[in-house]
């Protein structure tokens, strides 16, 4: 069954489809939208076949929607009815991707060929997405993957993280066009996580977003000593209006062409140009630190998309950055907090480590081998790269004087039963060490129960006895002094069960005080 969606407005033009459709085998509309907007959301989430839009539907240009609709649903097959005889339109909507025009009045020899065209075109290109059609590249050419990236909130790493994983990534595969973009259109800091002098901006490109070609956005690009190509935000803060959700979408959409991968830094607000991106990316990753401030902030990310209707929160993956001990909140609480996708792998808070590589705005000098494993690993779970690559196994050293390595492994094996005792003698001093403060803490409280009971006439020793431990009442021992204080001594216990107690003792004087 091709499923078909149909975006027109004019009851003639739908009627003359429906009658067309019905005579076509295995056809079967599934929805009828009367506007742009509806039609775009409407193919978003069913993904049909073939989508059959009238040109004067608006209220967006007709090619501006075969755009939007091929970068939501790449495997549906576009065809245009051009009622206005517009040669010049129906050449723009070829151009953004549709793949056949039907001229008005319709024939339905001419929406048959269309059609089958269209829908072979979809099932051609649904194989190739799934594998099941090898690409031959002389069709559909490259289809870059393009992964966002999203700060929860500002200064969880979002930067650094992209940029990090672009260079390893070009660096580690080799071959592999990469591209950044940094999309962060208020706080834009690529360039200043990695040096790079910047001629034009993302903000230029979107300027002649109507006119865009593949040479326009190559032109623009800044090419990095790393290897790898940057996209860069603007400058001029109010030069981020020229960037728009269709800007955005046609900028990516031609980036695909040309890179492997596209690494888009969107920046920590919701804005139309991040959600646009976050739309068409294949992957969404959004980078939360372990406190309640980033938690909150994710949330309101994820509803924001929601309500945008560009990604729902069950199809996000979350990276979770400068993990520590003495967390609040631990990783497997955050993964109670969320539906999203929880990448297993954690980056640790590795503030001095990361500082050099900062300061001198050149990640190789982060020489901490784990930092470039942990982005290795988190690459190949959210599908940016192939899975982490097995390191092979070391090969032995040769042997050169078998007697003198026989003995050096011998002497080592020595010198750690010789260091065992020496830490066994540690570990006892300071476990010893802790039973005489705890039990100096035990003979306050037994002194102060002592000295309560004396003030009120009851036996200060069996109150000083019942103060403490059932394993230390026996070395307590209470003494009312002449002048109507109480002496309370404690035996400073051993660390071995069952052996005499330390000669020294532990002993407190509190003054009685007559109540009235």
């Amino acid at each position: 069954m091709t499923r078909v969606v149909v975006g027109a407005a004019d009851q003639n033009v739908l009627t003359e489809l429906r009658g067309f459709l019905a005579e076509i085998e295995d056809a079967e509309i599934e929805s009828i939208l009367e506007s742009s907007h509806e039609l775009s959301a409407s193919v978003a989430g069913l993904k049909p076949d073939v989508v059959i839009l009238h040109d004067s539907l608006g209220p967006q240009p007709a090619a501006e929607i075969v755009r939007e609709i091929a970068f939501r649903s790449p495997t549906s097959g576009i065809v245009v009815i051009n009622a206005a005889m517009d040669a010049e339109g129906a050449l723009a909507a070829m151009e953004a991707g549709a793949k056949g025009i039907v001229r008005y009045p319709m024939t339905f020899d001419d929406v048959l060929s269309r059609f089958d065209a269209a829908r072979q075109w979809s099932i051609r290109m649904a194989g190739l997405i799934s594998g099941a059609v090898a690409d031959t590249g002389r069709d559909l050419g490259r289809r870059g993957r393009v992964t966002v990236f999203a700060g929860a909130k500002g200064g969880v790493g979002t930067t650094t993280i992209a940029t990090h994983m672009a260079i390893d990534l070009h660096r580690k595969v080799a071959g592999t066009k990469v591209c950044l973009v940094d999309l962060d259109l208020q706080a834009g800091d690529v360039s200043g996580i990695i040096e790079a002098r910047q001629r034009v901006s993302i903000a230029d490109v979107a300027k002649v977003a109507e006119d865009l070609s593949a040479n326009t956005i190559l032109d623009a690009l800044v090419r990095h000593e790393s290897g790898i190509s940057l996209l860069l935000a603007p400058v001029l803060v109010h030069e981020s209006e020229y960037v728009t959700a269709t800007a955005v979408r046609s900028i990516l959409g031609l980036l695909r062409e040309e890179f492997d991968v596209i690494l888009v830094d969107g920046g920590s607000h919701a804005t139309p140009a991040q959600a646009a991106a976050v739309e068409v990316a294949d992957t969404a990753v959004v980078v939360v630190t372990p406190d309640v401030l980033a938690m909150r902030s994710f949330r309101r990310t994820v509803q924001a998309w929601e309500s945008l209707g560009v990604r729902s929160e069950q199809e996000i993956h979350v990276v979770v950055n400068r993990v520590s001990r003495e967390d609040a909140l631990t990783f497997d609480a955050l993964g109670k907090l969320t539906s999203a996708n929880l990448v297993s792998t954690r980056l640790p808070a590795a503030f001095r480590r990361l500082e050099r590589g900062v300061n001198t705005r050149n990640p190789d000098e982060v020489r901490e081998a784990p930092w470039w494993s942990a982005l290795e690993r988190i690459g190949a779970e959210i599908g940016v790269s192939g899975p982490a690559a097995v390191p092979a196994p070391v090969a032995a050293p040769k042997r050169r004087g078998g007697r003198r390595a026989k003995a050096e492994t011998g002497q080592i094996a020595v010198e750690t039963v010789g260091l065992v005792p020496l830490v066994a003698l540690i570990c006892l001093l300071a476990w010893q060490v802790g039973l005489t403060a705890l039990a100096f803490v035990w003979n306050g409280h037994a002194a102060n129960a002592a000295t309560r009971a004396q003030a009120i006439g009851d036996d200060p020793g069996e109150a000083a006895r019942d103060a403490v431990p059932d394993s230390m009442r026996d070395s307590v021992h209470v003494t009312v002094l002449g002048d109507g204080s109480v002496k309370v001594s404690t035996k400073v216990p051993v660390m071995c069960p069952g052996c005499a107690a330390l000669p020294t003792e532990i002993s407190q004087t509190s003054d009685v005080v007559d109540e009235p």
